[in-house]
């Protein structure tokens, strides 16, 4: 009974400071859309940008922020539009479904054909989904190049990939357009956020710190893995986030498991917990790590490994700053780990990049490879820009221990080094042991 109505009052302080601090907060004004996409039209020069909602529903939300099912984009450059005899018949245009009787009755109304689309994204025109294709057979008439989004690079009759089987309905329907892959120009484009992305990503940020400020507060010997899950899967709730990204909850052995997500093992006195959390917030994702000794105290092994660790991921931050690749932020960190002895026991990339940008392929950044060399990843070798984001997390496990150790924070590069995102999460040793006796 005294445990449960320590937590309840750690969740009435909870409460309070969500009222406080993240009450009415809104997400990306109309004019943000209007903005990208217009940044997308100047990287991909003349021709006409098709995104089918159903297949890339993120890369959707990114230029409009609409997020119904089975929306289409069909985006017409005004200089495209001007060289025909009514330009105002070629318009940008988003097609939606058709409203559902059923909306605002038995399930929650969504943005449909009809409604005004200006005020939320910046389109002044749309149209019913139903007419998509119809519409489509007329736009050889206007361009001869056709940019599309796909993610595959194989062909296999026997299984084609949703987006390849799209690629070539477009190609049937207009054998004279050129299609081109739209992925690698959006990629380009999202490796800078903009202001607006910064200032939601800092509010996400704050979200999961306070997070694992309560998971660090409620962990105890004898708790279960999920019911720190559940602590922090209500602060994500309570402040605003749209749901949690994922929620790695991993004590003793689990520690070890970089992807653990059973998350139902009971933890022991002596054991570290290792707790790899990010939420979802207006459409973007953080990520954050920290590792904390479940009776409250480190162990002098545990604060030796947890010391290396941090002084890996101090040294690889401090180093940040335009025009260095995230393969030199991983070295740093490496170097570090492996000059204190314990090189085989970091065995992942230190940085992934967040909310996508040049380096989200399906190589994915920061993926440990069995092939040479281990500690190199795709696509590692682009200078970072202010505005870039993306992770650092050294990490060193010892399966043998039952000690996994990481650290991480989500990062943002400025003009001249990086600002921590998740510096609100403690992280020193005497940071986390006062935090823990709360």
């Amino acid at each position: 009974m005294k445990h449960q109505a320590k937590l309840i009052s750690g969740l009435v302080l909870i409460v309070l400071f969500a009222n406080a601090v993240y009450a009415q907060v809104s997400c990306f004004p109309a004019a943000e859309f209007t903005q990208r996409r217009q940044a997308l039209l100047t990287e991909a020069g003349e021709g006409i940008i098709l995104i089918d909602g159903a297949l890339f529903p993120y890369e959707l939300s990114y230029l409009t922020g609409v997020q119904t099912r089975g929306a289409k984009l069909l985006i017409i450059p005004d200089g495209i539009s001007a060289k025909t005899p009514k330009p105002q018949a070629w318009l940008t245009t988003l097609y939606l479904p058709t409203k559902s009787p059923r909306a605002g009755t038995w399930d929650d109304p969504v943005l449909s054909a009809g409604d005004d689309t200006f005020t939320p994204t910046g389109i002044r025109n749309n149209a019913p989904a139903a007419d998509f294709w119809s519409d489509m057979a007329k736009i050889g008439l206007i361009t001869d190049t056709v940019y599309i989004p796909f993610r595959s690079n194989f062909q296999d009759p026997e299984r084609l990939p949703d987006d390849l089987k799209f690629v070539d309905q477009v190609r049937s329907l207009l054998p004279q357009v050129k299609v081109k892959n739209l992925l690698p120009i959006l990629g380009r484009m999202r490796w800078a956020k903009t202001p607006a992305e910064a200032e939601v990503m800092r509010r996400a940020c704050a979200i999961v710190s306070e997070a694992f400020r309560e998971a660090a507060r409620l962990t105890r010997p004898g708790l279960y893995e999920y019911e720190v899950e559940a602590a922090i899967s209500y602060v994500f709730r309570r402040l605003g986030s749209e749901r949690p990204a994922f929620l790695i909850i991993g004590s003793g052995p689990n520690s070890c498991i970089l992807h653990h997500s059973k998350n139902d093992r009971r933890m022991g006195e002596g054991e570290l917990l290792l707790i790899d959390i990010g939420n979802v917030y207006c459409g973007m994702s953080d990520d954050l790590t920290r590792t904390i000794p479940v009776g409250g105290k480190f162990s002098a092994d545990q604060s030796k490994i947890y010391g290396i660790v941090l002084q890996a991921q101090k040294a690889a931050i401090a180093m940040v700053k335009p025009g260095v690749t995230l393969a030199q932020v991983h070295e740093t960190a490496r170097k570090v780990i492996a000059d204190a002895g314990y090189g085989k026991y970091f065995f992942h990339g230190t940085c992934h990049t967040l909310n996508d940008g040049i380096c989200a392929n399906p190589l994915h950044l920061g993926t440990w490879r069995t092939e040479p060399p281990p500690d190199r990843y795709a696509a590692d070798d682009v200078p970072v820009e202010p505005g870039t984001m993306f992770t650092i997390e050294p990490g060193i496990y010892i399966p043998e221990k039952n000690l996994g150790i990481r650290i991480e924070d989500s990062v943002l590069v400025t003009a001249d080094g990086c600002e921590i995102l998740t510096a609100a999460a403690p992280k020193e040793i005497a940071e986390i042991e006062n935090l823990m006796k709360k």
